[in-house]
């Protein structure tokens, strides 16, 4: 229940952000805009940038400039995602190791 109620939350780490006209939400920063603000990128950032690749960029599809209520629609969508796969894998492990004791 705890992980559905952040789900639905999560959608605060955009909105925030753009109220207070703080720039990017924690954590979503390329390393160009990390290098701007502090002027470098650190070095692990620049070497493990390019490891993973989002498979829905910037939590939408189709165009990338969306109004702020539907990226947090999507915001929310990919954490209860995350909540159903996370919660589906955990039921598969239960039943795969209770059959094997």
């Amino acid at each position: 229940m705890g992980l559905l109620i952040l789900a639905l939350l999560s959608p605060l780490g955009l909105i925030l952000p753009s109220m207070f006209k703080s720039g990017e939400p924690f954590g979503e920063s390329s390393g160009t805009e990390v290098k701007k603000e502090l002027g470098f990128t650190p070095r692990g950032m620049k070497r493990d940038e390019k490891a993973w690749n989002a498979p829905v960029k910037n939590y939408s599809i189709g165009e990338n400039e969306r109004p702020l209520w539907e990226k947090s629609i999507f915001y929310m969508g990919s954490g209860l995602l995350g909540v159903v796969i996370i919660g589906l894998g955990t039921i598969w492990l239960n039943k795969f190791y209770k059959n094997n004791d």
